[in-house]
């Protein structure tokens, strides 16, 4: 098929230097639709921009308040990590309603006393600790949602300006179709063409509208899904289609090194921390706390006060709390291996998304460079021949729809290069600095 393309190119450019069909190439040049003329018109400038996107999604996400709020609670979590124990207050009255001497409250012996127990072996602290780490994976997980709703807007960004891309094409194509069926039309009733052409020429028109009607439904629902993302019922906003063809090379240096500023990656190594602490805390709940008692007795009888002071302490002889301690070692080891295991994938995850980036963009660039603008000069030329008769008509079809092709394709590659580039931004947390405050979270 690229032999046969190339022949016909070959000899539509000799035909071209000829004068004779030079001038007549000349005629036909003032018809061909404005369109045609430019092999990719990249335009709407001055609309919604992504970064005004991405501070809408961050500002009306409901989820990322949801997360503000996981946040307030660890906090809440964490003051209440360091309370002591109440103490309690008790009377006790003894030698009442007895007999004899003892009868009624002449004899009673009342006491008044408070009891306290203490937390020993750094109970307090390893709690205190584990809270610490509770809020500082709600805080990353706070940040690591907002990292994902900067991907998705990203991502949801570049495919509806790629629908809207696919809108214009689309109508172009349509347009084109319907000035191609007007020149065979032309060439059909002056019996220089066969009414079959005429005929095919209709079907492209037809398949060329279908396409364009495709191509709205799809861009109407990617507008209203980045609508849903930036947190607005319905989309009101125009599309700025710049930064969707001003792509540069990809840098991708030093990613792995960046994986490490990911989130998901610093939480885990907070759990793992935070498993640790609770195997500290299970051991030291090992050890029993004492309860220290201190009160005042009244006696009735004499009317004589004096104080009472006890201690007692738990013996750990049924519940030594192995059965806890066991169970969070082992919490400890499993937190270990899925840290390791998460790293890997991730890494993995990381060096698929540079592959599709820096794929896209070397397709994306060939397209633009190179094969499209052979694509629409082979269009150019053979639209021309067929209007002096040098070519027929499926040669005409043929180069129309590659000529489409082409631009469809490199449309598509520049949104997988985009979709890409946000997971790769993603995995490597390259956009923190958007995050508003970092992720705190203001007490109520």
């Amino acid at each position: 098929m690229y032999q046969k393309k190339l022949l016909w190119l070959l000899c539509a450019t000799i035909l071209s230097s000829q004068p004779a069909f030079a001038e007549e190439a000349a005629k036909v040049e003032t018809t061909t639709p404005p369109a045609m003329k430019a092999a990719m018109p990249e335009q709407k400038a001055g609309g919604l921009t992504l970064d005004a996107a991405i501070a809408k999604a961050l500002a009306q996400s409901p989820r990322l308040q949801g997360f503000g709020s996981g946040v307030a609670a660890a906090k809440g979590e964490q003051r209440q990590a360091g309370a002591w124990m109440n103490p309690e207050v008790g009377i006790q009255a003894e030698n009442v309603a007895g007999q004899g001497a003892y009868k009624g409250f002449d004899s009673a012996e009342v006491t008044y006393g408070v009891s306290q127990e203490f937390s020993i072996g750094g109970k307090i602290s390893a709690r205190e600790n584990i809270a610490g780490k509770g809020v500082e994976i709600a805080t990353l997980e706070q940040q690591a949602a907002a990292l994902d709703v900067i991907r998705d807007v990203t991502t949801a960004y570049a495919e509806a300006v790629a629908a809207e891309e696919n809108v214009r094409l689309a109508t172009e194509q349509k347009e084109l179709a319907e000035d191609v069926l007007k020149s065979v039309s032309v060439r059909v009733g002056a019996a220089a063409a066969p009414l079959m052409q005429k005929s095919r020429a209709e079907v492209e028109r037809s398949t060329a509208s279908i396409a364009q009607d495709k191509a709205a439904r799809e861009r109407a629902i990617a507008l209203k899904n980045l609508a849903a993302l930036m947190g607005e019922p319905a989309p009101v906003f125009t599309l700025d289609h710049t930064a969707f063809y001003a792509v540069t090379k990809p840098d991708a240096a030093a990613l792995d090194e960046k994986l490490k500023a990911n989130p998901d990656i610093v939480r885990l190594n907070t759990s793992l921390e935070q498993s640790k602490g609770r195997l500290d805390l299970e051991k030291a709940n090992a050890i029993p706390d004492p309860r220290l008692n201190v009160g005042v007795r009244d006696f009735r009888g004499s009317g004589d006060q004096a104080f009472v002071v006890g201690v007692s302490l738990p013996i750990p002889v049924f519940n030594a709390n192995q059965g806890n301690i066991a169970k969070a070692r082992s919490e400890v080891s499993r937190a270990e291996q899925d840290n390791q295991q998460t790293t890997l994938n991730t890494s993995a995850e990381l060096t698929q998304a540079r592959e599709r980036m820096e794929n896209s963009y070397l397709q994306a660039e060939t397209l633009k460079t190179e094969i499209l603008p052979s694509a629409d000069k082979a269009f150019r030329l053979a639209r021309e021949g067929y209007g002096l008769g040098r070519f027929p008509y499926l040669e005409v079809l043929d180069a129309q729809r590659s000529l489409f092709g082409v631009k469809q394709q490199r449309i598509e590659a520049l949104r997988e290069f985009h979709s890409a580039k946000a997971s790769v931004e993603r995995l490597t947390a390259a956009h923190m600095g958007m995050i508003p405050n970092k992720g705190e979270q203001n007490e109520e």
